[in-house]
């Protein structure tokens, strides 16, 4: 685990220490779509479980340049297994498509999740995320943009279950989600 800290800081420095250009600040939020994979593996068999449901997000972020951003953001998910509560810091590369409005974008993700599973035995937790999205944006005007996308996280939540002489592993192995944002730039 402390590798994987010492990777979200450095990531974390290293967007801090980006030099200032012109640039833009933006916030937006999002409404998506939310697929969730769940596994026990026990000593009989392993079973998974797919969650699907709505995610929400909240963000902030700067434009660096005409090719890249860097955002922050908050997400939530409440599902039938659990809910989470997602704390990201991402890096956009931007790619013109032409001389239109649209942007094709990709980039990389990490941070930290909480989940907090309904089960009464199995406990919530702080844990690494990582992962990528990519997906298209359009330049509405000057302040305005939207768009839709697809992002991909690495979970590392997991929990030991006793059942009595039996031990089995619960975890959250990955998120999947597509979706639509709005931002306004400032």
């Amino acid at each position: 685990m402390k590798i994987k800290q010492l990777i979200l800081a450095g990531v974390v420095t290293s967007m801090m220490s980006v030099p200032a250009m012109a640039s833009d600040w933006f916030v937006g939020g999002a409404a998506g779509y939310q697929k969730n994979t769940y596994k026990l593996d026990s000593s009989v068999d392993g079973e998974k479980e797919k969650e699907r449901d709505m995610a929400y997000q909240l963000r902030v972020g700067k434009y660096i340049n005409d090719n890249s951003r860097v955002y922050g953001t908050y997400g939530y998910n409440s599902e039938d297994i659990g809910k989470q509560q997602t704390f990201l810091l991402s890096y956009d590369y931007l790619v013109p498509l032409g001389q239109s409005n649209v942007n094709w974008f990709v980039g990389a993700t990490a941070g930290m999740t909480h989940t907090s599973i309904k089960e009464a035995n199995l406990s919530s937790g702080d844990n690494f995320v990582w992962g990528g999205q990519t997906g298209f944006m359009y330049n509405i005007n000057e302040n305005w943009s939207t768009e839709i996308g697809y992002q991909y996280l690495k979970q590392d939540y997991e929990k030991d279950v006793s059942n009595g002489a039996n031990t089995s592993t619960f975890s959250l192995n990955d998120t999947q989600q597509v979706y639509l944002a709005i931002d306004y730039k400032f």
